[in-house]
């Protein structure tokens, strides 16, 4: 009973190396830049606790940082190496600083990433290899055939969505591609021109598209200094001269000019909001653009605004004047942001959520995974053994930390919003990982026979795999607001937190189901038995789907209870809740067809990846469908994971067929065993 079966082996390493194929290192491009000076650690930990809102949340501008450059180059970290032969790792907060302060050099760093070189061509640009990474400065010479098409590819997007029985509609795989490359494009140059107010004019985006007289304007102007010069005119008037191209006075037709510039490169809705509103009861923070437009409105803000728009231009002005200086000009600045906002009652666990991305705790989490499935398998070269033992040992422990981390770093996020754990997709794939390698390690507790270290282990890579794959998909604040319908903490803990636990339990049901049958199969095919092993097997899953039907069948109820609290009825048959329904239902199918005597081993364990199936509906598919109140949000590519998932295990489900029929007409001696110790039935049914 000690000695894992040969299948469950194979079976961990053919899960483990699917996602090790997707850590491999990738070359790091060359760009044009003669040499890069690196930031200064000093100022890189200072600007990522300059504070900013974005999505109505208050977050360090570490974190929006974050995940724009996930969302241009799918990772946190830039590499790039420049023509004196130096490499360099660039963090996504150092990236905030180049795009921001030094955004000639921003254009020279590889961040957007083409899958298909038939994008470049489509926008008249000579692509690099099929699949590269592009700088701005590369993309340019296409950027208004960028721009055209990208903007023509959203509005038939916006038709077939409209549309959804209309495939004509539909975009292919690059045009696709060009409208995500448009977008990213026009969010980067938003972030060149965020401070364009304080360089004199010089708007670092497109210049060689805009009139040289306008240009030249906007060197002599000022846009902090003029708002005292202002004449005493209406928002209303003042868009009335800009409208017109020029005002009644010199000032007014140099300022319409220099608000035409500034609207144009950044526009406020898509900019970095530094800071918190001049009255408490606005909980809207703005941009420097916002600042400048509520200075217009209301003459009394001008010395308010005045003085914030100042200290930000006392940066942009010192980046030429050196590091030191500009470090020295950044701190009054964060300072006073974290001042105003700690006044306000806000951003209370922002130095918290820098711990929480600098610790990396599901990342760490993934890799003692990884490590603790390695010693398993080093462990099954000599099972029984004290050397085995030894590494099985070392593989729990490492399995036991790797949970550790990812329910501190649940935990972290629970404090920073002060939400229950889980509020998005995203949280559900780190607690059900958390679940399934906890109930992993439970098993193993119990029957001392490896099954529970693999399924924990396997449980593991795959879920927090998953996590991080997840996030750079998506690309957006995983910590988020919540839609109005989840905004509320009581139902958060427990109806969804109770049916994830559901989820969980009927997932590592499955896994025990596939260890099962192919580990039968392969004792077919050999010849062999392994009688105890698989009544434990057996036993383990019966278990554990007893264990699902209960959380589940609590977690449905809760939430129909929570349904007819919001929405005034407790049943809708919304998709969501057929899913919860179909996973008690099955739940129900299997531990009344065992009790009957219509199912055995190789029945539970084939109904077991069905459920697993369903969970895997409930869990994703459902959010697909775009129909019912619980569809929140389309991933792409989720139904072509879901297939190729359903496909692996109909493959199991039919080795599970073979051996049934092998045993049954094959005249083999069943290897059935009776787990409830009833009496046996010579055939399964």
């Amino acid at each position: 009973m000690k000695k894992l079966p040969l299948f469950a082996r194979l079976l961990g390493c053919v899960l483990l190396f699917g996602p090790l194929e997707h850590l491999s290192a990738k070359e790091v491009p060359q760009v044009d830049l003669p040499s890069y000076q690196d930031w200064d650690e000093e100022t890189v930990a200072l600007f990522e606790n300059l504070l900013v809102q974005e999505g109505g949340r208050i977050k360090p501008i570490s974190t929006q940082a974050r995940f724009a450059l996930i969302q241009f180059v799918g990772r946190s970290k830039i590499s790039f190496a420049t023509e004196d032969g130096v490499e360099h790792n660039v963090g996504h907060a150092a990236w905030m600083l180049d795009a921001l302060y030094r955004g000639d050099i921003a254009k020279h760093i590889p961040i957007f990433v083409v899958d298909d070189s038939d994008v470049i061509v489509q926008i008249g640009v000579s692509p690099k290899a099929k699949r590269d990474r592009y700088t701005y400065n590369e993309l340019f010479p296409g950027r208004a055939r960028l721009a055209e098409l990208g903007s023509q590819y959203a509005e038939q997007k916006q038709k077939a969505d409209a549309k959804k029985d209309d495939p004509t509609l539909e975009l292919d795989q690059v045009e696709t591609m060009v409208m995500n490359l448009a977008r990213n494009v026009s969010s980067f140059e938003y972030l060149l021109g965020q401070f364009s107010f304080a360089r004199g004019g010089k708007l670092l985006v497109n210049e060689n598209i805009l009139p040289a007289e306008l240009l030249e304007v906007a060197g002599k102007l000022d846009p902090v200094e003029m708002l005292d010069k202002m004449p005493e005119m209406s928002l209303e008037q003042l868009f009335a001269a800009v409208q017109q191209g020029g005002g009644t006075t010199e000032d007014e037709r140099l300022f319409s000019s220099a608000l035409r510039l500034f609207f144009f490169h950044a526009n406020s809705g898509r900019g970095v909001a530094l800071f918190p509103p001049a009255t408490a009861e606005s909980e809207v923070w703005l941009s420097s653009g916002d600042v400048l437009l509520a200075a217009l409105a209301d003459k009394s803000l001008r010395p308010w605004a005045t003085e914030r728009l100042t200290a930000l231009k006392a940066t942009v002005t010192a980046v030429e004047e050196g590091p030191e200086a500009f470090q020295s000009a950044l701190e009054p600045l964060v300072a006073g942001i974290a001042e105003t906002a700690a006044a306000r009652g806000e951003a209370t666990y922002a130095g918290l959520e820098l711990k929480l991305y600098h610790g990396k705790y599901f990342a760490n989490s993934l890799a003692l995974f990884i490590v603790g499935f390695v010693l398993l398998a080093i462990s099954w070269l000599a099972p029984g053994n004290l050397f085995g033992k030894i590494f099985l040992g070392l593989a729990i422990l490492c399995a036991v930390l790797g949970v550790a981390y990812d329910i501190y770093g649940i935990a972290l996020r629970c404090i920073i919003r002060q939400r229950p754990p889980i509020t998005n997709l995203y949280d559900t794939v780190l607690f059900i990982t958390a679940v399934a390698v906890l109930l992993g390690l439970a098993l193993e507790y119990f029957t001392r026979i490896g099954v529970g270290a693999i399924v924990a282990l396997v449980s593991g890579v795959l879920g927090m795999f998953l996590s991080i794959k997840y996030e750079a998909h998506e690309a957006t604040d995983t910590m988020g607001q919540l839609v109005a319908v989840l905004d509320t903490n009581f139902w958060l803990w427990t109806h969804v937190t109770i049916i994830n636990i559901g989820y969980a339990a009927g997932l590592v049901a499955a896994i025990l189901g596939l260890i099962y049958l192919g580990t039968r199969f392969v004792l077919m095919i050999r010849q062999k038995e392994a009688k105890d092993f698989l009544r434990v097997l057996t036993r383990m899953n019966y278990g554990i789907i007893c264990f699902c039907l209960f959380f589940s069948l609590v977690g449905t109820v809760l939430g129909g209870i929570w349904a007819n609290y919001s929405w005034g009825r407790f049943w809708g048959w919304d998709p969501k809740e057929n899913g919860a329904l179909m996973i008690c239902l099955w739940t129900l199918v299997i531990l009344h067809g065992r009790m009957a005597g219509w199912i055995r081993e190789i029945g539970i364990h084939m109904n077991a990846i069905i459920l697993g199936m369903i969970v895997t509906f409930s869990w994703w598919g459902v959010n697909n469908l775009g129909v019912g109140l619980h569809s929140y949000g389309f991933t792409q590519g989720v139904w072509h994971m879901l297939f190729t998932l359903w496909g692996a295990m109909g493959i199991f489900m039919a080795l599970g067929a073979v051996v049934w029929f092998v045993e049954r007409f094959g005249g083999r001696s069943s290897l059935e065993a009776n787990p409830s110790g009833s009496k046996a039935v010579p055939a399964e049914g």
